[in-house]
């Protein structure tokens, strides 16, 4: 990457920084262009220029939110330690992004937007898939996950049991609600808890 690159790369992460700070503070719809910028230190001009409105720049923003909780998802993956903990690190880090997510503020209108809730699925399920199989792959190695289950049904079981997650009543509901549906999707799978 050359230096022009570099910089511009840079604006675009301080940018998309900012955004989600404002907008996890005080919601899309009550955030300026111009307090971005302020924020950024960039001109509008670059915000428009990279992202050319307000809404590509809140799915972008909700795109790299994505990508960091992939990234730490992928982490606890990496990890020397057994698959029963990995699961449990991995429950407790999506516990922490939806709550995280959740306190976005994004308006009513906004998760209603249908290019934003599509957007948001078609990156959650293709930044998903390599996660998934990953964690298939561990949990069958080390016995956690019955081997002659084929990837693809547990691909589909988990993506059908991401659908409850990504329903738009879903991130009002309490903290334990949450945890008791992800927890039904994990260990309903392996079979127990432990």
């Amino acid at each position: 990457m050359n230096g022009y690159e570099r910089r511009t790369q840079s604006k675009k992460e301080s940018i998309i920084n900012a955004a989600r700070e404002l907008f996890t503070e005080r919601g899309i719809t009550d955030v300026g262009i111009s307090e971005i910028a302020a924020k950024a230190n960039v001109s509008q001009v670059s915000i428009y220029n990279y992202f050319g409105d307000k809404n590509t720049l809140a799915k972008e923003t909700l795109i790299s939110y994505l990508d960091k909780a992939i990234k730490g998802y992928e982490e606890i993956l990496e990890r020397a330690i057994p698959f029963s903990e990995k699961l449990k690190l991995i429950m407790d880090k999506k516990q922490d992004y939806v709550i995280e997510v959740s306190s976005f503020h994004f308006s009513k209108y906004a998760w209603e937007d249908k290019t934003l809730q599509q957007v948001y699925k078609e990156a959650a399920t293709i930044k998903a898939v390599s996660v998934y199989t990953k964690f298939i792959e561990l949990g069958k190695k080390e016995g956690a996950i019955a081997e002659d289950i084929p990837n693809d049904a547990i691909l589909t079981f988990l993506f059908s049991s991401v659908a409850i997650m990504q329903q738009t009543d879903y991130l009002k509901t309490s903290p334990e609600y949450k945890m008791g549906v992800l927890r039904l999707s994990l260990y309903g799978m392996l079979g127990k808890e432990e």
